[in-house]
């Protein structure tokens, strides 16, 4: 699967912070780590979000490969509250990371 262009991975970031004015530029360099934090919002809380609002098919559109494994990270999942969610993301993990 195809990674989204800039524009369109932007597109999807700006919706996780409906709640926080946030550039989507600085969600899109947070995501791609070329920042550490912005605000409070570091990038497990980032992941988080994608987590918690995004399909599985969008965010493998827009989380690299390689970041798959730090994005199901206990540090990120424990931060889920609905066990059916955890329990999905775990299974994923599981999966993924074979």
């Amino acid at each position: 699967m195809n990674l989204l262009t800039k524009k369109e991975t932007k597109t999807l970031l700006s919706r996780l912070y409906w709640d926080v004015d946030v550039d989507p530029e600085q969600l899109y360099q947070l995501l791609t780590g070329e920042k550490d934090r912005i605000g409070h919002i570091d990038v497990h809380n980032l992941y988080y979000r994608i987590l918690t609002t995004l399909n599985w098919y969008d965010i493998l559109k827009i989380v690299a490969p390689e970041k798959l494994g730090e994005l199901l990270s206990d540090s990120v999942l424990d931060r889920i509250r609905f066990n059916d969610l955890k329990e999905r993301y775990l299974y994923a993990r599981k999966q993924i990371l074979q």
